[in-house]
């Protein structure tokens, strides 16, 4: 990895796929363990994934009179699982395994620390659906292609968790496993009716007026964009004004999207990430009939002066 390239890192999935592939499928088996045990939450934010200074965790999981925590870990290139009783396993990812091996090893660890967890072992949302114990294609394992994926995805993450400093309603910034991609989500505490045709999974996840903005990788053709959206639809969604320049809205995807090459090469990639969450934002309000007064949030004078130092 270059040092000096900063976090915006050419992310392009055709240089790196197979250790995209098998970061996604890696991820998926910590998804689907929480899934499994967590408490469920509204919208299926029980499932999601959160980034720590090592990678990709589930949080601490309940689990009967204890608790779990399961671990991506791309700086050592291994899965860690850990339980409140002090016991841990370590199962290593690289060099490169096939992705049956990585889940072989991962339940005899749940079962050496008595963690009773069923899960499907079919990968959602992603075209190969190979089951995860019978996947034995060897992919290869490029540690600096992961740590740059993770750099990016942290600084990412980190734009979203200071701009959200001000929004009074529910929100919060996950992964989430299905997509592979970095999201912040927030909500304005309505429920509204969830669409009648898009199946089980967005029946509970579109029942609740929210925003949504993130990063999505994309894969061999498709190149990694930003992503934005607020449901219900506003009217007249196709034709609002967008921000930046570069940003447009996809008939296609019903989304707004700004690629992350524009991103990566602008002057100020943080501020352009900005200007794109900020325009979205404004069309809760002025569009959507968000309450802006019920939902804006002012910060204590001493936290706000540290923000606007950033």
């Amino acid at each position: 990895m270059n040092d000096n390239a900063g976090p915006w890192h050419e992310l392009d999935v055709s240089q790196w796929a197979p250790t995209k592939q098998s970061l996604q499928l890696y991820s998926q088996m910590l998804g689907k363990i929480r899934l499994a045990l967590s408490p469920p939450q509204p919208n299926w934010m029980f499932t999601a994934l959160y980034l720590n200074p090592r990678g990709l965790t589930t949080g601490s999981i309940p689990c009967d009179d204890s608790s779990i925590e399961c671990l991506l870990d791309v700086h050592d290139s291994v899965i860690g699982v850990s339980k409140s009783d002090g016991r841990s396993r370590t199962i290593p990812l690289a060099p490169s395994r096939t992705v049956a091996q990585v889940y072989a090893d991962l339940a005899a660890a749940l079962e050496a620390l008595n963690v009773e967890c069923y899960i499907s072992l079919v990968p959602q949302e992603i075209p190969d659906t190979t089951p995860l114990n019978d996947d034995r294609r060897v992919r290869a394992y490029d540690r600096a292609a992961a740590l740059r994926w993770f750099q990016t995805y942290t600084a990412l993450a980190g734009i979203f968790e200071r701009w959200r400093s001000r929004f009074f309603g529910r929100s919060g910034v996950q992964v989430w496993w299905g997509a592979f991609d970095v999201a912040l989500m927030l909500f304005s505490g309505k429920h509204v009716a969830p669409p009648s045709n898009r199946g089980y999974l967005l029946k509970y996840d579109l029942d609740a007026e929210l925003m949504n903005v993130g990063l999505y990788l994309g894969d061999e053709t498709t190149a990694p964009f930003l992503y934005g959206y607020i449901y219900p639809e506003p009217n007249g969604a196709p034709s609002l004004p967008i921000r930046p320049s570069t940003a447009a809205w996809s008939a296609q995807l019903k989304e707004w999207v700004l690629p992350y090459d524009d991103v990566r090469k602008s002057a100020d990639p943080e501020a352009t990430i900005r200007t794109f969450i900020d325009a979205i934002y404004a069309h809760c309000f002025d569009a959507a009939g968000w309450d802006k007064d019920a939902l804006t949030y002012d910060l204590p004078k001493s936290l706000a002066a540290k923000e606007t130092s950033r």
